[in-house]
């Protein structure tokens, strides 16, 4: 797909052994940048941020090799293992690191970030509780319309 990173990282390798090979400068890995991000803007998107070496190597990928004015990193789930958090907050790279609040994220960590942005799921899912008790459709609560 134009614009995408592809990795040579082995699938079935686990991923304390992919964040080892991107912190271990002995160890060779490469991210491979398709397509041309020159001057955009970058979302790179996982399920989840966990651990801050794959996530560090996109972004530098897409900066410095492919000119990107910005990225953002998204992810459903902020897990933020280790000093993950505080890496990514360290990254030039990374402009924004974009969560939901389906993982609690300990008030000290969010304070050290002026990179967090942390998006409120609650009123999605008590509507959609809401919905569902009463039997109206929850597909709705992702159509858009556009005027």
């Amino acid at each position: 797909p134009d614009g995408a990173l592809g990795g040579s990282i082995d699938a079935a390798a686990s991923s304390d052994e992919e964040e080892e090979g991107y912190k271990n400068p002995e160890l060779e890995q490469t991210i491979t940048l398709v397509g041309n991000v020159n001057g955009m803007i970058v979302f790179i998107m996982d399920d989840m941020i966990d651990k801050s070496g794959s996530w560090i190597a996109a972004a530098e990928t897409v900066v410095k090799k492919g000119g990107a004015k910005k990225v953002y990193c998204i992810a459903t789930h902020g897990l933020f293992g280790d000093n993950s958090l505080e890496e990514m907050e360290g990254c030039q790279c990374i402009d924004y690191i974009v969560v939901t609040n389906s993982f609690p994220i300990p008030p000290d960590k969010v304070g050290v970030s002026k990179k967090l942005v942390i998006l409120d799921l609650s009123h999605l899912l008590s509507e959609a509780i809401r919905r569902n008790h009463y039997g109206e459709s929850i597909s709705q609560l992702f159509q858009h319309y556009h005027d």
